[in-house]
Formats: structure tokens, C-alpha cells, sequence
């Protein structure tokens, strides 16, 4: 059986550790095992988030009830829905280009990530874009790159008189959800680590 993968947040949907699910997922009570010596940072807070790598893993919000080394008791009080791992962004620095598929202009763009979720990005270019904009960005975070459409949903601030755009990603198949949900955990398990 292949390990149930599971990022843990905080009630305010901050980032603290990687945990493996020990127990059946729709348990009374989960038992999960607390990766990279990150359990006594965990155990301090009273309420977690725990949200799954894949569809396959229901994600909850539930209460620490028991501590023992790496391992935590979970009692679940909540299920969250898919939203949850669609909502989940990780700051990431990436250089990459973009093209145009309903833009005025043509060629070849240079854009620099932000942040990444597994529903979009958020990334500056300093090609002026309009909202609802569609572009092909290139995702170099991914095992192998990725050319995903994107929306541009809005113009979020400028940092150096380069605009920062918000924008989510459309048209996707279901691998590339999957690759993208990928990298965003490993994302996160880097800078967690």
C-alpha cells in the first residue's frame, strides 16, 4: 500500500510540517507520523489541518489529542473540501517564459514566479496583461516542464515597476493537476525542511 502523504497547517493555513497517515483514512481517531523531526513544533498547536497529496486522501481539520515521539493522535472535526488543496500556495522563485494565446502581442515573454498553488500562480512580467488574458506559461517546477494555460485574473501590485499578476491556471488534464500537486508538496517539503 502506497503512503498517504499529508501536509500539515495550522488553524490559519500556515505550513508546519509533512506527515505520513498511519491509520485507515476515515478513522474515528488518525494516528499519522510527523516527518523531518517537525512532531514537537506540531504538537504545540491545539487544532491542524491536514490536507492529502491526492484525491484519495480526505482532507480534515481535527484536534492533537496524544503526542508519543513523532507520532500524533488526530481527532477529527472537520472534513474540508477539495478547495483546501486547490487554496494551498507556496512562495516559490522561479524565471520562466510565457506566450500568447488572446493577447495583442506575440513571441516569447520572461516572467519570474511568486507563488504557486495547485489551482494557479502568481508570477511578474513585465508585459503589460489584461485581465482575463489568456497566456501559456512554461512551469518549471514540475518533474519535467509544463506549458499550462493560465488566466490572468488580476494585476496584484507592481514591485520595481514590473506588475505582479494573479492568475489560474485553465484547460488542465488530470495528470497535470497531479504533476503541479506534486510539486507544490515538494515545494513546501523543501522549504519546510
Amino acid at each position: 500500500m502506497q503512503e498517504r502523504l499529508y501536509l500539515l497547517l495550522d488553524s490559519k493555513g500556515t505550513p508546519l510540517a509533512n506527515a505520513v497517515l498511519e491509520s485507515p483514512p476515515n478513522s474515528e481517531v488518525l494516528q499519522i507520523r510527523v516527518l523531518n523531526d517537525k512532531a514537537d513544533e506540531v504538537a504545540t498547536h491545539r487544532e491542524i489541518q491536514l490536507i492529502g497529496i491526492d484525491d484519495s486522501t480526505p482532507n480534515r481539520v481535527g484536534v492533537i489529542v496524544r503526542q508519543r515521539d513523532d507520532k500524533l493522535v488526530i481527532q477529527p472535526t472537520a472534513a474540508l473540501d477539495s478547495n483546501a488543496r486547490e487554496n494551498l500556495r507556496i512562495l516559490t522563485d522561479f524565471s520562466s517564459v510565457m506566450y500568447p494565446v488572446s493577447g495583442r502581442w506575440k513571441g516569447q515573454r520572461a516572467v519570474r514566479g511568486k507563488d504557486l498553488s495547485c489551482g494557479g500562480v502568481a508570477f511578474y512580467a513585465s508585459t503589460a496583461l489584461e485581465d482575463r488574458e489568456i497566456v501559456e506559461l512554461v512551469l518549471p517546477v514540475t518533474d519535467s516542464p509544463l506549458v499550462i494555460k493560465t488566466q490572468i485574473l488580476r494585476t496584484l501590485k507592481e514591485e520595481g515597476n514590473v506588475p505582479l499578476y494573479a492568475a489560474k491556471f485553465i484547460d488542465l488534464i488530470q495528470d497535470e493537476e497531479a504533476l503541479i500537486r506534486k510539486a507544490v508538496f515538494s515545494i513546501q517539503i523543501r522549504t519546510s525542511d
